[in-house]
């Protein structure tokens, strides 16, 4: 429950905007809409809404003061709409439109003079849409269209001159447009398509003879559907469907040793692994064998080990595990049984282990998990009470100590915690304040407080197009 100073202050805020006229309530610190959210050098960089300078790169220490517009990138109302917010090598790469370039790879240390493009990879106002900025090894690798080779893999170290097309997958202007990027070490696994082979997985160590295809699941042209990617150990897991089997868990590696790990539900149908999350040895999942409904699998890459942990709604009915996280040495997950509503449980990887960690909303209603967000030995997550609407919660890894971080929108209404992310001694998040606009929020030792005030009343989206959703919405 939020404090007595911290309800208080918004009282006080929410009078302040009712008392001034809305052009007297904006100024230069205050922006909403925070999307993107990523931790740099011990600072968080984020895109946000202002009316003056519309959506922009923002950075902030934590502190009011601290908390500023990095650049107005592109002059007026408009704003550059930065995306794809990473950190590599003590910088943030992001995407941006400076409305001349089109939208372009950019790179910021935190200042203005310190913020610039790295490379107009699409020379001129055309725009080369760098998109699933991903780091691996020494390189950001991303994917983008330099208006000669279609959307393909690049990579880069930071500086124009390592910025380079790792390879034409799909010569000429077709695109073998790479996606499901994902880390394995020094390696990149990532799909994309080529004319001969279709839709398959690939592997690269950043050059162009060390890119090359690791699966055939589905032979010849035939595009293979391949829902994720999962790393475990030396080889990645794979969920994908061919012609004689449904959407099933697969796996590959480095050496192109692709082969079913289980057809969970045999045959054509499928059981369809969702939600990969690794603990330990093992990847945990949600999957349909076709007899007791979606329940908590786990898998160590064989078919003997590829086990349903436990039938948590006993026969055909499904439990739904969702949004798997690994906290300590415990997985995490939102689920329901035949008496509870959607709630938060708790597995160590057996099934007399495998329990609910309290009821936030007691009964069969469901406060409904969702953000699930391990940092250190602590979960945070977004959950819905009678009292207090959906907001932010914790646990310790054990799930034995279950309570509310803070009510961000005092009493039942909602702010919808989301984009959680570690910083300083708490978290950093996204939330809606008691106008319902997306604000920043601070969760430390010095308790619950939002960044960017006074708020914005009018001119300003209650989220920003770019803003990730959250499951309760």
């Amino acid at each position: 429950m939020a404090s007595h100073a911290l309800a208080a202050f918004l009282l006080g805020a929410f009078a302040h905007c009712a008392a001034d006229e809305p052009s007297r309530v904006s100024s230069e610190a205050a922006f909403t809409a925070p999307a993107g959210l990523t931790v740099a050098n011990d600072r968080i960089f984020f895109g946000a809404f202002r009316p003056s300078t519309g959506f922009e790169l923002w950075v902030s220490d934590g502190t009011e003061a601290g908390t500023r517009e990095v650049k107005d990138i592109r002059n007026g109302f408009r704003g550059s709409y930065p995306t794809f917010i990473s950190e590599f090598r003590a910088r943030v790469f992001f995407t941006a439109d400076d409305g001349q370039t089109g939208l372009e790879l950019w790179s910021s240390d935190g200042t203005a003079q310190g913020t610039s493009p790295v490379l107009d990879i699409q020379r001129g106002s055309g725009a080369s849409m760098p998109s699933a900025l991903t780091v691996a090894g020494d390189y950001l690798y991303f994917v983008a269209n330099d208006g000669t080779h279609g959307h393909e893999l690049w990579r880069t170290r930071g500086s124009a001159e390592t910025t380079a097309l790792v390879a034409d997958i799909s010569p000429g202007l077709a695109s073998s447009t790479p996606r499901h990027l994902t880390a394995a070490g020094n390696l990149l696994f990532f799909v994309a398509h080529d004319p001969d082979a279709g839709t398959e997985v690939w592997l690269t160590d950043g050059t162009q003879t060390g890119t090359r295809r690791v699966s055939d699941i589905n032979p010849g042209p035939l595009d293979t559907n391949v829902h994720s990617l999962t790393v475990l150990h030396d080889f990645v897991a794979v969920v994908a469907a061919d012609q004689d089997h449904g959407i099933e868990l697969w796996r590959t590696d480095a050496k192109a040793d692709t082969q079913l790990i289980k057809d969970i539900r045999p045959g054509l149908s499928a059981s369809r692994p969702r939600y990969l999350q690794r603990l330990q040895d093992h990847l945990y999942f949600q999957a349909d064998d076709g007899k007791h409904g979606y329940e908590l699998w786990r898998t160590d890459g064989t078919s003997r080990g590829t086990q349903p942990v436990k039938d948590i709604r006993p026969g055909l009915e499904s439990s739904l595990p969702s949004h798997l996280v690994a906290a300590g040495n415990s997985l995490f997950f939102a689920a329901t049984d035949a008496t509870h509503g959607v709630e938060l449980w708790r597995s160590d990887g057996t099934s007399a282990g495998t329990r609910i960690v309290g009821e936030i909303n007691p009964g069969p209603d469901s406060a409904s998990p969702g953000q699930l967000t391990a940092i250190d030995q602590i979960l945070y997550f977004a959950a819905g009470s009678p009292s207090h609407g959906w907001e932010l919660w914790r646990t310790d890894a054990r799930g034995q100590f279950l309570s509310l971080v803070g009510d961000a929108r005092p009493g039942k209404e909602s702010s919808y915690p989301n984009q959680i992310i570690p910083f300083g001694s708490g978290v950093a998040f996204v939330a809606d304040d008691e106008h319902g606009q997306a604000r920043l929020w601070i969760s430390d030792r010095e308790g619950l407080r939002r960044l960017g005030d006074p708020p914005l009343t009018q001119s300003s989206p209650e989220t920003s197009p770019l803003r990730s959703g959250t499951s309760a919405r």
